[in-house]
């Protein structure tokens, strides 16, 4: 794709303006130091460098309204959550029919998609300033691989982070003497490129001792041997959620996602909470609330009593809540009405029946429901489990489904005491999960048979996965084939920087381009 450099002004005015990156150009500007002014001393650009976890984190846990959050349209846009009040775009992300992502000039919502183009850019642009300073002005930082690992680490979350949610992105760090001559990449691409950063801290941080200190990831410091944890697992994350479809997802390396899972980490990775107002928030978990609603087609495989296979047969414009006869008891307590574990029946709705009564659920989320109720506890973006499930994904299809089952029946048995799934999946008159939906849509099974080993492994992991990190359902759903036809399957660059790029308009999903099978 060469339509980009047609327009080299227009490339360098995106910089100025997304990527903070003007200090190649021969434009003077009173208003803004240069670089060599700005990053003239060491601690300076530790400080800068070090600073980048909060951005991460800002866009992995969402950080609320005011500076845009993409977590909560994904959760919409594979049916976790349902609110049709329009809040952070997911009426529109969760409409049914599915409609194409909005990328509109002055869209109300816009900012949920443009954040994490934008801030994450520009935090590669900051991370790339600090390194060149460091390097074209001799700068000593006293412990030069501690940051120089950190660095990497970041530019490794952040192109990865942009490859999962968009189809294309910008490869920039410390290499790239003029950001006038990038290219756009496809996301395979920048995906590579995101490895190989997490790649390269991994070896600096292997071959140094030091301790990232409290305040660069939240309140807890960590080994270099922590960090080399830490880059493998996101790494193990990122090579299975980048598939966009069932064949990229099985063609994935598994054994190379095997070995990063065993050398990962070892315990749940995340940020003790510091309140509302405090300095890392997650507002991704804070919408465990009485008043926010699960979708019914994420409990729906559960259901026994035929309800929800009579929901999925029905015009979605009229679909009208059910309540659910299930076994598990995440979901209820063995009554229709019964509080469970993780969700919880109202006698009420908080979405407006009038916007669509497919938004309506008498199923409440409460999975993070101390964090929702207080601002306060321990936040994780990454996890163990996570880990255990990418194993067992791994030996499923390498034709060791025996030794999945232990991760698989985990949480099934002891949380939600259902009966353990062996190697054929799951049976009997009220097995849980059914193939019914959108969890049908990749197995092969018959609407409403009981799943196999896979499918049970799917609706098991999301359980799991509800909102830990953003798109955390959302981008395994792709993968896996089970986003409703029609949901988009990334993001297309916002429509400011297309303009400033003088690249034509498009977008994804509704059907069109882009969209799930």
């Amino acid at each position: 794709m060469k339509r980009e450099m047609k327009n080299l002004i227009n490339i360098a005015l995106l910089f100025c303006l997304v990527f903070s990156g003007c200090t190649d150009l021969e434009v003077p500007n009173t208003n803004a130091p240069d670089r060599d002014r700005a990053l003239s001393n060491a601690s300076d650009v530790e400080a800068l460098l070090s600073s980048q976890f909060k951005t991460y984190w800002a866009m992995a846990q969402g950080p609320g309204d005011n500076v845009g959050s993409v977590s909560l349209a994904l959760a919409a846009i594979a049916e976790v959550v349902s609110s049709n009040s329009a809040n952070d775009g997911t009426q529109d992300a969760g409409e049914m029919p599915p409609i194409a992502t909005p990328n509109q000039m002055g869209y109300n919502w816009g900012l949920c998609w443009r954040a994490p183009w934008l801030k994450q850019n520009r935090a590669l642009a900051a991370i790339r300033d600090g390194l060149l300073s460091i390097e074209e002005q001799g700068l000593v930082i006293t412990e030069a691989q501690r940051a120089q690992a950190f660095a990497k680490f970041m530019q490794g979350l952040f192109l990865g982070q942009i490859a999962l949610l968009y189809d294309k992105g910008f490869v920039i760090d410390e290499t790239v003497a003029d950001v006038q001559t990038l290219e756009l990449q496809a996301y395979g691409d920048v995906m590579k490129a995101a490895l190989g950063y997490l790649a390269e801290a991994r070896s600096i941080a292997s071959a140094n001792s030091f301790t990232i200190p409290s305040g660069w990831m939240g309140s807890k410091s960590y080994s270099n041997e922590d960090l080399v944890r830490l880059t493998n697992s996101y790494a193990a994350r990122f090579m299975a959620q980048i598939a966009r479809t069932p064949a990229e997802r099985a063609a994935v390396d598994w054994n190379a996602i095997s070995t990063h899972v065993s050398n990962g980490i070892v315990e749940d990775f995340g940020v003790e909470l510091d309140g509302p107002g405090g300095v890392w928030t997650s507002s991704l978990k804070s919408f465990s609330s009485e008043n926010s609603s699960i979708s019914l087609p994420f409990i729906g495989p559960a259901d026994q009593s035929g309800e929800y296979t009579s929901w999925e047969n029905t015009t979605a414009s009229d679909r009208v809540p059910f309540e659910i006869d299930t076994d598990d008891r995440r979901i209820t307590d063995g009554t229709a009405t019964g509080p469970g574990i993780y969700v919880v029946y109202r006698d009420f709705f908080t979405n407006m029946a009038t916007r669509g009564t497919y938004f309506l659920s008498n199923y409440s989320n409460q999975w993070w429901i101390d964090i929702g109720e207080t601002g306060y506890g321990f936040a994780t973006d990454i996890t163990v489990q996570e880990m255990q499930f990418l194993q067992a994904e791994a030996d499923i299809r390498s034709g060791n489904a025996a030794n999945a089952l232990s991760i698989i029946n985990g949480d099934r048995v002891a949380i939600g005491e259902l009966p353990a799934a062996t190697v054929d999946g799951v049976s009997g008159d009220r097995c849980v999960p059914r193939a019914v939906g959108p969890l049908a849509k990749a197995s092969g099974l018959s609407q409403g048979a009981c799943g196999d080993l896979l499918t049970t492994l799917v609706y098991e992991k999301r359980m799991a996965m509800v909102q830990v990190s953003t798109g955390s359902v959302y981008y395994d759903a792709r993968g896996f084939g089970t986003l409703r036809t029609g949901r988009p399957l990334h993001l297309a660059i916002p429509v400011e920087d297309l303009e400033l790029l003088g690249l034509e308009w498009y977008t994804f999903g509704g059907g069109g381009a882009g969209s799930s099978p």
